[in-house]
């Protein structure tokens, strides 16, 4: 759901169409509510996680121990999987973090900061989980680790819904498209191009933005004919507008996106893997995922993969 750029400097596809189209106001960061510390970690007792029905590993609860609590960055602005309401955190992600603290015997504390911090800050070990949807990447996967995933990050196209002339993808052909300046549907211009190629078409003017509310509003005007962004917040998009807006296909390899923790700590990742796939079994995360992504993913790989579903080396 991100740009493919390093740890160091990280960035963020825009989901400010709010100013021009209404769909999702920005609030205030604060800070979420701590939970008190279980018999596990300090000794006392917690009737109410008493009942976790997640093992952790003796090697998890030793690293716990250490700090006496688990600590979780996610966004403040980054709808809908994380955003803020009345001061209030929710969207996909806090609902799944909801659930993750009923199931564990340890203290789960929030961290709700803005996008560019949360990368670097899981690597360097201040945050235990980046608890949002991180992109997997070539770059990312040489310093993190990922869960399986949690949706997919596939670029595809939007058009207007009176637009006729793109019904399929072939259509694409010789089109004025908009894309965000350096972000993942800029990376997703070659893979497009090869498939028109293929089909005897030929990629038309591609142009750049620094926002996608600026692009959505020249699909609008008719400066464009399509603008390419992530699955996810196109679907939220076109359920928001449905008679302005219209979803096309995936224009990309697949690519996905999930929870990421520092290399090598195992412990951890096993305990997420372990929650996700119980969700997934238990038929929970689907209808999570139709209420905020608008969209679900029926057959979601058990293993993060990177783009054009690779796995990670």
């Amino acid at each position: 759901m991100r740009k493919s750029l390093t740890i160091g400097a990280p960035s963020r596809e825009s989901f400010r169409f709010a100013k021009a189209m209404s769909i999702y106001r920005r609030f205030f960061l604060q800070a979420g509510a701590s939970l008190l510390l279980t018999s596990l970690v300090h000794g006392c007792t917690n009737p109410s996680q008493s009942r976790s029905s997640l093992s952790v590993s003796n090697d998890l609860l030793n690293q716990i121990k250490k700090r006496g609590y688990l600590v979780v960055a996610t966004e403040d602005d980054y709808p809908p999987f994380e955003f803020l309401v009345n001061g209030k955190p929710t969207g996909f992600d806090h609902e799944l973090l909801d659930r993750l603290r009923k199931v564990v015997p340890f203290e789960i504390r929030q961290e709700i900061l803005p996008w560019q911090g949360i990368l670097p800050g899981v690597a360097e070990g201040k945050y235990d989980v980046a608890l949002t949807a991180v992109g997997i990447t070539d770059e990312r996967a040489k310093l993190l680790d990922f869960t399986g995933p949690i949706a997919e990050s596939t670029i595809a196209y939007i058009k207007r819904k009176d637009d006729t002339s793109i019904k399929t993808l072939s259509d694409l052909s010789g089109k004025v498209l908009g894309i965000q300046q350096g972000g993942v549907s800029f990376a997703a211009i070659p893979d497009l191009e090869a498939k028109l190629k293929q089909q005897g078409g030929a990629i038309g003017q591609v142009k750049q933005y620094r926002g996608f509310a600026e692009a959505y509003q020249d699909l609008l005007n008719g400066r464009l004919d399509a603008v390419l962004h992530n699955i996810v917040s196109l679907s939220v998009l076109v359920n928001e507008k449905p008679a302005i807006f219209e979803l096309g296909k995936r224009v990309s390899r697949k690519s996905y996106a999930g929870w990421a923790v520092k290399k090598g700590n195992q412990a951890l990742l096993d305990l997420l893997n372990h929650f996700l796939t119980s969700l997934r079994e238990q038929g929970e995360l689907k209808p999570l995922q139709e209420k905020w992504l608008k969209i679900s993913f029926e057959n979601l790989p058990t293993q993060p993969l990177l783009p054009g579903e690779r796995p990670i080396q």
